[in-house]
């Protein structure tokens, strides 16, 4: 994934991941937190995350933060 198709990646994704955790765990802050950690980590990654995935990735990465907050 080059930093162009990252780029497209926010834009494109960024609403539908924030309101899909908003919708699961109802708090807005904690919401914002695990989509901004799961864009950090798609970058992190980008040489490994393929760029028809990244929509796949996010949404797992976030669900996992997600699940990992509600077990505390």
């Amino acid at each position: 994934m080059t930093a162009r198709e990252y780029n497209e990646c926010v834009t494109r994704y960024a609403d539908n991941v924030y309101r899909f955790i908003l919708k699961n765990l109802g708090h807005e802050e904690d919401a914002r937190d695990v989509v901004q950690s799961a864009f950090e980590k798609l970058w992190v990654n980008k040489d490994n995350v393929d760029n028809d995935r990244s929509k796949s990735y996010l949404f797992t990465i976030a669900y996992n933060q997600k699940m990992n907050l509600l077990k505390k």
